[in-house]
């Protein structure tokens, strides 16, 4: 049991909120931890600062989602679209099969 509580302490210790690079650097002594640790605050100083821009939509769907669904633009619209496309294509079908079925022969 003990080496249990032992493996637990290990694992859940603060030492696993550090990087690895600075937990390395508190172990070396010297100029080498110095260096160390300025690399990681110069990493830290060329991260950018403040709140990141919204991607814009790219593609077809994205402009199309952007504008009629997402935020304060929803609406309807996007519901007449597809019953309208529904009756298009459907449209488009029986006129198609209804003229392959007069091709040969008299119209009525």
């Amino acid at each position: 049991m003990n080496a249990m509580s032992t493996v637990f302490r290990r694992a859940y210790s603060t030492k696993t909120l550090i990087p690895p690079n600075v937990a390395a650097a508190t172990k070396v002594s010297g100029s080498g931890k110095d260096a160390q640790i300025g690399q990681l605050v110069n990493f830290y100083k060329q991260l950018p600062k403040g709140t990141v821009e919204a991607p814009k939509p790219s593609g077809l769907f994205g402009r199309y989602k952007a504008k009629y669904i997402d935020g304060d633009n929803a609406s309807v619209a996007p519901l007449f679209h597809l019953i309208f496309g529904v009756f298009a294509i459907g449209y488009t079908i029986d006129y198609h099969f209804h003229l392959k079925h007069h091709k040969n022969v008299e119209h009525h």
